[in-house]
């Protein structure tokens, strides 16, 4: 969602949701394997305290210290498990702990009190992510605008990035460390690439100027189908495939009239597929599934408005080829979701459907739903947000609730790791341990690709919206 407007679309989206490891402590230090420490300081509250492969030879950095800490025969907890919240005093920053319920390991990384970025520091969103290829560094966003990135092994603040803007949609290189992609603030006509360290910026895309347009021969420029093109962007929720080759992508004018879709291959700088959607609804966001095959555009929409229509009248969530030549319509309005893999490697789209009440998975190219669990449960009701970037690990998806009405249940305010598949496994990993103070302080984790370390956001239970950002890092055969 665009940053500028976040503020004034906070209270809608918050309502839309409910109806439908360095630093050790001296606890932590002496712990034996084969039982877990936890902090002495806890209190048992027994509620709710809240009202293609793209493997590489990159060598990714690991956690030591969280490594020290786990027990040997660490299990993640599995089931929809009601255990109570644990309470515990907040991690110092760059401190690690053991979260007291589930055992999985919790390191601090931001305090936005006592270094910059002043306000808050948080992960940006569940889609985005956050570590960069080797997990050396992650990205986070501060109340100001800016984005800042910190070491993801000492926790260290390193810098504010100059990227020109809050909505500039910053996507980590799958390959290039040190590299971010992005667009001009609230889409342009480029994507261009940023380097953390030395804060150059290298211009690898003009829609201007590329080599072919499908289906218009001889045209270069996206302005020979649309004149007044003028933004072209995900409008901030969408992701490149997993290798970042295929960018689905919508084009507006620069008042953001909405005028179509295309996809872009950045290897040979050619637009793939052009949809017109002149006349038709903007898009809320688009993004490219993981494997590049397919573009998934969403809507939202009145819960029947799609009902009975063609699937040349985009509306709801919908699957496109990448060519555009094929539809699928997945559901009839797009809520908060994100683009996986199945176990068996094919794009899933798994999504909280707030009018049948079920966590979905559907599949992209043959829109089949499998349900995976049920979000309302004796009048309880919960929102959530959905993270599939654990493309190294496919067949899983991360799950962090927050705004859970009715009563305490199994999942409130919870980081768990679902299977994509019928009676799915569950896997509890911590308690977010935040307050519903509004959209900021919303948890929006995120998996790394392999699935073995999450960032999210968190007040610690306390009355206000000024949240940091915490690691949890888990054994790499914690979903064997």
């Amino acid at each position: 969602m665009n940053r500028t407007l976040i503020n004034s679309f906070s209270t809608l989206i918050f309502s839309l949701s409910l109806v439908a490891c360095t630093g050790v402590s001296e606890e932590l230090a002496n712990l034996s394997l084969g039982t877990p420490t936890v902090p002495t300081d806890v209190t048992d509250t027994g509620t709710d305290t809240s009202d293609t492969d793209t493997s590489t030879d990159i060598d990714v950095v690991r956690n030591k210290s969280c490594t020290d800490l786990y027990y040997s025969n660490f299990a993640l907890v599995e089931g929809q498990d009601a255990s109570p919240i644990q309470v515990f005093a907040k991690p110092a920053k760059g401190a690690s702990a053991l979260d007291p319920t589930y055992g999985s390991c919790m390191t601090r990384v931001t305090d936005h009190a006592n270094e910059p970025p002043s306000g808050f520091a948080r992960n940006d969103y569940a889609r985005r992510q956050a570590f960069n290829a080797d997990e050396s560094k992650v990205l986070v966003y501060a109340l100001d605008g800016f984005w800042h990135i910190y070491d993801a092994i000492n926790y260290q603040y390193i810098k504010k990035l100059n990227l020109g803007g809050s909505d500039v949609e910053p996507q980590w290189s799958p390959t290039e460390p040190d590299v971010l992609f992005k667009f001009p603030m609230n889409g342009g006509m480029t994507i261009q690439k940023y380097n953390v360290v030395t804060d150059q910026t290298t211009t690898v895309t003009d829609f201007r100027n590329v080599a072919s347009i499908y289906g218009h021969a001889g045209s270069t420029d996206i302005r020979d189908i649309w004149p007044t093109a003028a933004r072209i962007w995900t409008k901030s929720e969408g992701s490149p495939s997993k290798d970042a080759r295929y960018w689905g992508l919508q084009v507006e004018t620069s008042s953001f009239g909405i005028l179509g879709m295309i996809t872009y291959d950045m290897q040979t700088n050619t637009i793939t597929g052009v949809y017109d959607l002149s006349g038709k609804p903007r898009p809320d966001h688009i993004s490219m599934s993981p494997t590049g095959e397919y573009v998934i555009p969403s809507w939202y929409s009145d819960f029947n408005s799609c009902n009975g229509t063609s699937t040349s009248n985009p509306c709801g969530l919908m699957s496109y080829t990448r060519d555009f030549s094929q539809a699928v319509r997945l559901a009839a309005t797009g809520e908060h979701s994100d683009i996986a893999l199945d176990a068996a490697g094919n794009d899933v789209v798994v999504m909280s459907n707030y009018r049948t009440g079920w966590l979905e998975a559907y599949d992209v190219a043959t829109g089949q739903v499998t349900n995976l669990w049920n979000m309302y449960v004796n009048g309880a009701a919960t929102a959530l947000h959905v993270s599939g970037k654990a493309y190294n690990k496919p067949g899983w998806v991360l799950i962090s609730t927050y705004a859970t009405s009715g009563g305490t249940r199994w999942y409130t305010n919870k980081i768990m790791a679902v299977e994509i598949a019928a009676n799915p496994r569950i896997l509890n990993i911590s308690h977010t341990y935040h307050k519903d103070k509004g959209y900021w302080t919303e948890p929006h984790a995120v998996v790394n690709r392999d699935f073995t370390r999450i960032l999210f956001n968190s007040n610690w239970h306390e009355d206000t919206d000024k949240v940091d950002a915490y690691m949890i890092d888990i054994p790499a055969n914690a979903l064997d």
